[in-house]
């Protein structure tokens, strides 16, 4: 398919571009996009069915418009289109399901986090996904009965009520303990997905399938006032050129950690509102889109990490970040005053 995207980039006529686009897209992009959807989160019926259908609409079109972009301007190489395509479906969900479902995200980060982090646990790929558990297991399949994590999630209130624990949340401390009982309980390997779901249960950290998609951009703010500047896209526009016109460095230190004062992550916004697209954002940091996204799914990154990606310190970061807010405001007054700042 490389050879067929050359073809397509070099063609000297747009009736042999457009037959290569129709092979590009129709007989290898989209059985790409079709089995990562099937194997993926929103997989499955009911509500999701829709969903996968209109993210694989999406997709195409993306990767429709990335394609004629890349014949007018063969510079911005695409040197694995599988993987690219691949790569290209998985930020897609990602972001999707972050928007759609935030608590459900926010606490899926928090548990890879933990797995990755507590030399307890473990988090690995297995024959079936990804899998955690106790770092002992490591490496094996999951064997935990399907009925048996049923259990939980018909009543978790009553099996929390049969532990020891004492109490329930998303605090990292409560998260581990909870994660010590559910695998002494199940005594093997658990999906992460599965994982998420149960703590989800009874932990109540559950959201609405329902709501409409534009309504999620609300429980990403949370004052008003955001929530207005958000509403206002004339402003937001602003804002985004305004961050464009700061030095490299402090665009890098300000959208790389761009978030409220809860933490939760806020450059995704600027694709879903359409005020950027994701290589639009990868050029304003001056990433290479492919390396870019690598770091989508772990934004908001933390400031020692943002530092070894700028040579810094942690501290220099920080002042970046300062001086990019400070700037922000002096050029746009009560707007980029309503941008709440990282704790």
């Amino acid at each position: 398919m490389d050879h067929i995207l050359r073809t397509f980039i070099e063609a000297t006529d747009e009736v042999q571009a457009d037959h290569c686009l129709t092979i590009l897209i129709d007989e290898h992009a989209t059985p790409i996009v079709k089995e990562i959807l099937g194997h993926g989160e929103i997989a499955g019926a009911g509500p999701y069915s829709q969903d996968a259908s209109d993210l694989l609409n999406d997709i195409v079109i993306n990767l429709v418009s990335r394609l004629r972009q890349l014949r007018h301007d063969p510079t911005q190489d695409i040197a694995d289109f599988r993987s690219y395509v691949a790569g290209t479906t998985y930020n897609a969900c990602n972001f999707y399901l972050r928007q759609k479902f935030p608590r459900r995200s926010r606490l899926k980060n928090r548990l890879r986090y933990l797995l990755s982090h507590d030399n307890h646990f473990a988090l690995w790929s297995g024959p079936s996904g990804l899998l955690c558990g106790f770092a002992a297991w490591r490496d094996k399949d999951e064997h935990a009965s399907g009925r048996l994590l049923e259990k939980i999630r018909q009543d978790p209130g009553q099996w929390v009520q049969s532990t020891s624990l004492t109490r329930v949340s998303v605090d990292r401390a409560d998260l581990t303990a909870l994660l010590q009982v559910l695998f002494q309980w199940s005594q093997s390997p658990i999906k992460l997905n599965e994982l998420v779901n149960i703590v989800a249960d009874i932990c109540h950290e559950k959201d609405q399938p329902n709501v409409p998609l534009e309504k999620v951009l609300n429980l990403a703010a949370t004052t008003v006032d955001f929530e207005t500047t958000l509403e206002q896209q004339t402003n937001l526009e602003l804002f985004w050129r305004e961050v464009c016109a700061l030095p490299r460095r402090q665009r890098v230190a300000l959208l790389l950690n761009f978030r409220d004062d809860r933490g939760q992550e806020l450059t995704s916004l600027l694709p879903f509102t359409r005020t950027a697209t994701i290589e639009e954002i990868a050029a304003a940091l001056e990433f290479p889109v492919v390396e870019f996204l690598k770091l989508w799914n772990k934004l908001p990154l933390d400031d020692i990490t943002i530092a070894e990606l700028l040579h810094a310190t942690r501290q220099q970061v920080i002042n970046l970040r300062k001086c990019a807010r400070e700037r922000l405001q002096r050029r746009m007054g009560s707007v980029a005053a309503n941008i709440s700042a990282a704790k």
